[in-house]
Parts: C-alpha cells; sequence; structure tokens
C-alpha cells in the first residue's frame, strides 16, 4: 500500500507523519497493516484533544469527521470548483465559443467528469494541483489576450492540459516578449 502524505496537511492538523499513517489506516480499517507496524509513535492522547480520533469504551477508535474532511472532499464539490473556474464562454474574433454546459449535471459534461473523477482518484492535493493549473492558465492567455484559444472542457480534461501550467510561475511569465518564429 502506498500512502501519499502532504507536509501542508501535517502542518495544518498539526500532527507526526507516523499520527497521519496511524489515522489514515485506521480510517481506511487496515488493522492487518497497522498491526505489522507496531513502532509507530503516536499519542493518541493528544489526537483526541486535536479533535481527530475518538477512543471508545473497549479501547476501539473512531476517526472524526475534522480528519476526514482533511483528507478527502466529495467529489462532487471538487467538481463543482472545478467548473466554477472553467469559463462557460470565450469571445473570439468571429464572435462567442461555448467551453462547456452551465449546467454542472448536464449530459455534455458528464464524459469529462467521469474521466476527472477517475483522474484524481478522490485525492484532494492533485485537485487543488489542477484548480492552481486552471488558475494559471487563465492569467496567462487573460494577459496574452488568447482567452479566445482555450480548450472545450471535455478536451482540457482528457489532455490533462492543467499540467502543463500546475508549476508555471506567473509572476515571472513576460507577456510582453514578442513571439519567436524560425524561417524555413
Amino acid at each position: 500500500m502506498i500512502v501519499k502524505v502532504s507536509i501542508n496537511l501535517l502542518k495544518k492538523l498539526c500532527i507526526s507523519a507516523d499520527e497521519y499513517l496511524y489515522l489514515y489506516l485506521v480510517y481506511k480499517q487496515e488493522h492487518d497493516i497497522l498491526n505489522d507496524l507496531p513502532h509507530l509513535n503516536v499519542d493518541v492522547e493528544r489526537l483526541q484533544t486535536l479533535q481527530l480520533i475518538k477512543v471508545r469504551e473497549g479501547g476501539s477508535h473512531v476517526i472524526k469527521q475534522k480528519f476526514i474532511d482533511s483528507i478527502e472532499l466529495p467529489f462532487d464539490q471538487m467538481w463543482s470548483e472545478l467548473l466554477s473556474n472553467f469559463p462557460i464562454k470565450v469571445h473570439t474574433t468571429n464572435g462567442v465559443r461555448v467551453l462547456r454546459s452551465k449546467d454542472p449535471m448536464a449530459e455534455s459534461n458528464s464524459q469529462a467528469k467521469r474521466k476527472y473523477k477517475r483522474y484524481l482518484n478522490n485525492d484532494l492535493e492533485v485537485h487543488n494541483k489542477v484548480i492552481r493549473g486552471l488558475k494559471n492558465e487563465l492569467d496567462i492567455k487573460r494577459k496574452s489576450s488568447s482567452l479566445g484559444y482555450m480548450q472545450l472542457l471535455s478536451t482540457w480534461v482528457n489532455q490533462k492540459t492543467w499540467e502543463k501550467y500546475w508549476d508555471v510561475d506567473i509572476t515571472t511569465t513576460n507577456t510582453n516578449e514578442q513571439r519567436i518564429t524560425r524561417q524555413l
């Protein structure tokens, strides 16, 4: 089993990597794996104080909603956030181009939604990177007046276009440079 640990999440929850792993395994009900890791350094009382876990009578542990919300966001919320940031239409020299349906539940958005869900695998960190990539792309295209060339939502999801933009530092992107072309 591979468990991804976000340093930002550890800081936000004020827990160690061992405590995160413990909470995650209890949440996923992977008790066999937990038994194979007896040397995890976990302060259950502190986790209770942080309201991340509850110890029931008999010693069983229940993960509280605060931890669950920090590692999983319902997919529908992530999809809504993507759509709220993705333009519905753009203006071009020939008029208006529609990029996606306004209704999040529309059939025309369903294929992109399924592919996006498969790509995310309910990982909030990946979703945040996608949103950062989308915002960077929109900023760059707005500054260079090329928003009319934005891809349709389905194409954007199929080609994972956000991966080209999620690590672009838009503060250093110079949009005043002329296009460099070569002569044949």
